[in-house]
Order: structure tokens, then C-alpha cells, then sequence
């Protein structure tokens, strides 16, 4: 089965709903409905399904991916790479990434170009995968899991090169267990750490 193939069947889900549903209600209290949305590592396009009245663009750099995007929402979607985004300098009014900046090596170009296509009152969402929590490390152990491409297995110390970059905080949310999702800000058990910020006056 294919990298796509495999992540329409986890969106597609009950689990991968449960999941994409709470990180959409997350980015959605934190940007505008007037907002320029830019969604780095947009994958086959599920925040973008969850966004239609929204100004939302996709940028993914697989082309299978993009092409599923396309295929399942109206969204515009762009082939690119997250170290060197096709979008104009100071363009959109908020970046959002969901579970991609810890997969990327050169996390410094990716925040660069981040914070280089925000403008000035901009904001950046991003969703890493807490690794203090027990369902993210018991993923890191599983064999074949796709969590063992996590370049950044640090998600304190990713979220602090982001706030190198942007002026916020870090949060933790969207508890799981055995599959189950709960209301959780405990980093053993909530999957997620968030990081919104804005650009430095």
C-alpha cells in the first residue's frame, strides 16, 4: 500500500477523523474567517475539507499527494517544498502546519520561509507530535510505523527553535489512548504540541 494510500485510509478512519476534527477546531480558533491561509505539508488535503469557507492553499512537495488533494477537495493545492515556498514574501495571513515540521531536516529554512510569507500581523499554527506522550513514543517503537521517519524526536526542543522564530507559546492538547480521543493538556497523554505565534513587532 502506498504513503497515500495508507493515509486516506487512516483520514478515512473513525480514528483519523476523530483525530483531523480536533486539530481542525484547533487552528480554527486561532486564525480569522477573513484569513489567508497558507498549509505547509497539506498532505491529501483533510484540514482543507474541514476549511471550505476559508481561503485556504495546500502545499505539499509529493505529487501523489497533491494529486489526492485535488481528487477530494476544490481547494487550491500547490506542488512545493517547505524550505522554499512558492508563495510571495508576506502574502498570507496565517501559516498552519499540521504533524509535518518534525518529519523535515532543515527545520530552520522551512520557519524561515514560514515566517518570510506571514505578513506583519500574521500568525503561525504549528502541530507537532508531542513525543512525551505515551501514544507518540509507543508509534516511535512500532515497527513499520510512519512515525519512524520523525527526524525531530524532541517535540520541547522543536518547540523551542519555533519560538525562536515567531513571538507565543506551546500548549499541549488532543489526548489518546488505545484509539480513543480525549480532552487532554497533559504532555504524557495529549498527542499534540502546539505552537501559535506571531511575527516579532
Amino acid at each position: 500500500m502506498s504513503d497515500v494510500e495508507s493515509f486516506i485510509r487512516f483520514c478515512e478512519s473513525e480514528f483519523g477523523t476523530a483525530v483531523m476534527d480536533r486539530e481542525a477546531a484547533y487552528v480554527k480558533r486561532h486564525v480569522d474567517t477573513d484569513d489567508r491561509i497558507l498549509d505547509v505539508g497539506c498532505g491529501i488535503g483533510s484540514l482543507e475539507e474541514r476549511f471550505p469557507d476559508h481561503e485556504m492553499i495546500g502545499v505539499d512537495r509529493s505529487e501523489a499527494m497533491i494529486q489526492a488533494a485535488q481528487d477530494r477537495v476544490t481547494a487550491p493545492f500547490v506542488l512545493g517544498d517547505a524550505t522554499a515556498l512558492p508563495i510571495a514574501t508576506a502574502s498570507v495571513d496565517a501559516v498552519v502546519s499540521v504533524s509535518t515540521l518534525e518529519f523535515i531536516p532543515d527545520i530552520g529554512a522551512v520557519l524561515a520561509e514560514a515566517t518570510r510569507v506571514l505578513a506583519p500581523s500574521g500568525t503561525l499554527v504549528a502541530l507537532v507530535l508531542n513525543t512525551r506522550s505515551e501514544y507518540v513514543q509507543s508509534n516511535l517503537q512500532r515497527e513499520g510505523s510512519y512515525f519512524q521517519r520523525m527526524v525531530h524526536r524532541d517535540s520541547e526542543a522543536l518547540a523551542d527553535t519555533i519560538l525562536e522564530y515567531v513571538e507565543g507559546e506551546q500548549e499541549f492538547f488532543l489526548g489518546i489512548s488505545d484509539e480513543q480521543v480525549f480532552e487532554s493538556t497533559d504532555p504524557s497523554t495529549a498527542a499534540i504540541s502546539a505552537v501559535v505565534g506571531t511575527l516579532p513587532e
